[in-house]
């Protein structure tokens, strides 16, 4: 199911205040990769455990879904490796880093979706 979105939700606490924020993500070699402004919240992501949640909507079937993923993040210092997966995690031009941003890695522990019938 993560594989059938790009945007989801990250969480996680920055001293004991839970944070939740969006982030466009993808998956690679079984982690997910996102992208954030370097600032206070990629200070308390690098080495942290996290919460990325998304969620979709199937409109041939009228189904919908929802994953939530947890697990340890780390900082990564280049987004060479990630070839074409690079320019979708961008920030955009307009973003104060230039587009760039963190890169960040979650590596599921905690791993669960489900659909959702409609009514």
């Amino acid at each position: 199911m993560l594989g059938r979105a790009q945007f989801g939700r990250i969480a996680l606490t920055v001293r004991a205040i839970p944070v939740v924020f969006p982030v466009r993500y993808a998956l690679n070699d079984g982690e997910l990769r996102f992208v954030v402004q370097p600032d206070q919240i990629a200070q308390a992501l690098d080495r942290a455990v996290a919460a990325l949640q998304a969620d979709g909507f199937e409109e041939d079937s009228g189904r919908r879904w929802t994953v939530f993923a947890a697990g340890p993040t780390r900082r990564s210092d280049s987004f060479e490796n990630l070839g074409p997966l690079a320019a979708s995690l961008s920030l955009g031009p307009d973003t104060p880093s230039g587009g760039l941003g963190a890169l960040f890695s979650l590596q599921p522990v905690i791993l669960s979706g489900r659909w959702i019938e409609t009514l």
